[in-house]
């Protein structure tokens, strides 16, 4: 009788590709919220740098007859992103394991770190931007403790609106102490316990989107554990924005035409974000390795659309 191995599936690399990003998918959507994404499938090398555009706001002005209207040239900022780093992810399976190994316990045991890895890389490029150098915009500064609806997510929505940072879209990316502290705030349990209360049941809002604490006072609110400098104060807690701050790009790298081995690109529709996927067999070493990799960088957008939530104790 035939087992539901890997191997079963032939070690296919489109079977490994598509579960790949499928585990993938949804780790990504905190970095679509929080940042401009310029994702895509084309070629390039580290070293080069793309360009993306950000708009700059328009202002709106009286009607004079005597000059009549005035036009305002639309202008979209140029920011350049250099890609800086490949990054890749490499898993080998020894003869044994390829003819053991369970679809499912390759997601759990394999794809899941490995999406998790390729996820953290990107998060970690686009927080060591966030320097009070870079954003001098704070919307909480205070203790742990204080971080709550009232204290903490109401001065973040007023320094938003001040900042001029548009109501659609905003986007908060916290750390685990400050996610916990809203869980425990009383007046957002009894929210999140109308209507859809899966936050209080799965202690998420959205079973296909891991971390997701809902929106509150019109911020979406992600939780993410790779900040820098967890617990040594003062700490950088978190970030909030409406996709103006931060901007990373990632491309795929050349294709690999020696040495054996198969390579094809694996692209989340929706996003554009693309890897590319090799599968090779090392022969001195008995062992198939999958690969992902892809090439990235990022940069600061607009200094004043992004505001920093810092702990100090």
């Amino acid at each position: 009788m035939a087992t539901n191995s890997v191997l079963n599936q032939g070690l296919a690399p489109q079977f490994v590709a598509a579960e790949t990003l499928r585990t993938l998918v949804p780790v990504l959507q905190p970095i679509k919220e929080i940042a401009v994404t310029d994702f895509s499938s084309y070629v390039d090398r580290i070293g080069n740098v793309v360009h993306t555009r950000l708009a700059s706001p328009l202002t709106s002005a009286t009607y004079d007859p005597s000059v009549g209207f005035v036009e305002q040239s639309a202008v979209a900022a140029d920011i350049a992103v250099q890609l800086t780093a490949q990054t890749y992810v490499d898993i080998a399976f020894t003869d044994i394991e390829q003819g053991s190994i369970s679809a499912e316990m390759l997601r759990r045991v394999f794809l899941a770190p490995m999406t998790e890895s390729v996820a953290k890389s990107m998060f970690d490029n686009l927080l060591a931007l966030c320097t009070a150098g870079n954003f001098s915009n704070v919307g909480y500064s205070g203790a742990t403790s204080g971080f709550t609806r009232a204290g903490g997510v109401v001065p973040i929505t007023a320094k938003l609106t001040q900042m001029n940072v548009p109501y659609e879209g905003r986007t908060a990316l916290i750390a685990p102490d400050a996610y916990a502290q809203l869980l425990a705030d009383p007046t957002i349990a009894q929210y999140l316990s109308i209507g859809d209360n899966s936050v209080i049941r799965e202690g998420q809002a959205n079973e296909n989107a891991n971390g997701y604490l809902g929106k509150i006072h019109g911020i979406k609110f992600w939780e993410y554990a790779g900040f820098p400098g967890s617990g040594t104060y003062p700490e950088l807690a978190g970030i909030a924005s409406a996709k103006q701050g931060l901007v990373i790009a990632t491309r795929v790298a050349p294709q690999i035409t020696v040495g054996g081995g198969t390579q094809e690109t694996i692209t989340d529709e929706d996003s554009g974000f693309a890897l590319a996927f090799r599968q090779y067999y090392n022969w001195q070493e008995g062992k198939m390795h999958l690969n992902v990799n892809f090439i990235q960088g990022s940069a600061v957008g607009n200094p004043n659309g992004l505001a920093r939530i810092v702990f100090t104790s």
